[in-house]
């Protein structure tokens, strides 16, 4: 067995491993999420006082097939949280076992059985393919900015699966979202103040798909300055002023249904660079653009 192959059989060593931390987790290590990356590098940081990024992991745990060995150093960690001192110990422990045997049988006895296997493993394959072509069940959709590689968090984003051209909202459950018996195939949309609207179309069979959201820059500036995160008022009010229209229609939307404030660009510019405890719980509820200028927001107070 090859070092790639030995490396496919830590992957599986490492899920055995985080399944003793997380038993309900059923699925393979190349459908791990957000969640379950996270809870992998905190168990590996916590137990071995080592740090995995995120970014190593969607690198060379995730996909099906590798193309090459990851380094040594990151090949020790996962070693030794999976019970071996080292890549050296795990290679010697596991290559003589995993190496076919010399035997000798006639080759005609060897080609029989690679029949075989061929046979077991197709019809294997078919009985795989009819439960999931049958069984109708749910999808878990996660969400990451493309930016960061961070969850989208929750609040931020409304998906709805597309039904003969009516759009039905998908549930949140945990970190990300289940759309319940996929048909054949799936027409979803994200929509969101915050990211720029999308499209996502996944195949039948699937039951789970990861998709990055491209952020919206104004919005996510917008976001950041309600919330206080920027010191220099100056340079502040001056960006606002260069993407907010003259003309924009600004409105926040008042609680208890007494109504909508409508506040013109001056107005709405002093009411965000002004430090308040009311600035820091707006949020955004819809965001339109021409061009390149905001000309239409709705917002409101996240609380009373």
């Amino acid at each position: 067995m090859n070092d790639i192959a030995l490396f496919y059989l830590l992957k599986e060593k490492i899920l055995v491993k985080y399944r003793e931390h997380y038993p309900y987790y059923t699925g393979t290590i190349h459908a791990f999420g957000n969640k379950d990356i996270a809870q992998l590098i905190d168990l590996i940081e916590n137990e071995s006082n080592e740090r995995v990024s995120e970014k190593w992991v969607y690198t060379h745990l995730k996909p099906v097939q590798n193309e090459k060995l990851p380094r040594r150093d990151m090949l020790d960690i996962f070693c030794k949280w999976t019970g071996y001192g080292n890549w050296d110990e795990f290679v010697f422990r596991h290559k003589e076992d995993t190496t076919p045997a010399q035997t000798e049988e006639k080759p005609v006895t060897q080609k029989r059985n690679k029949r075989v296997i061929y046979m077991i493993t197709g019809i294997g394959a078919v009985v795989l393919g009819a439960a999931i072509a049958f069984t109708g069940g749910d999808l878990t959709i996660c969400l990451r900015d493309r930016y960061t590689q961070k969850e989208v968090g929750e609040g931020k984003v409304t998906l709805y699966v597309l039904e003969k051209g009516k759009k039905h909202k998908l549930q949140r459950e945990g970190s990300c979202y289940v759309l319940k018996g996929p048909p054949a195939e799936s027409v979803v949309i994200a929509e969101s103040p915050y990211y720029k609207p999308d499209t996502l179309k996944i195949a039948a069979g699937r039951t789970q798909y990861e998709f990055d959201l491209q952020p919206d820059d104004y919005a996510m500036m917008m976001r950041a300055y309600m919330n206080n995160n920027a010191d220099d008022w100056k340079k502040r009010r001056s960006q606002l002023d260069a993407a907010i229209s003259d003309d924009a229609v600004i409105e926040e939307i008042m609680f208890d249904d007494i109504g909508v404030e409508f506040l013109n660009k001056d107005e709405f510019i002093n009411k965000i660079t002004t430090p308040s405890k009311i600035s820091k719980a707006m949020e955004i509820i819809e965001i339109e653009y021409s061009g390149k200028k905001i000309v239409s927001l709705k917002y409101m107070q996240k609380e009373k």
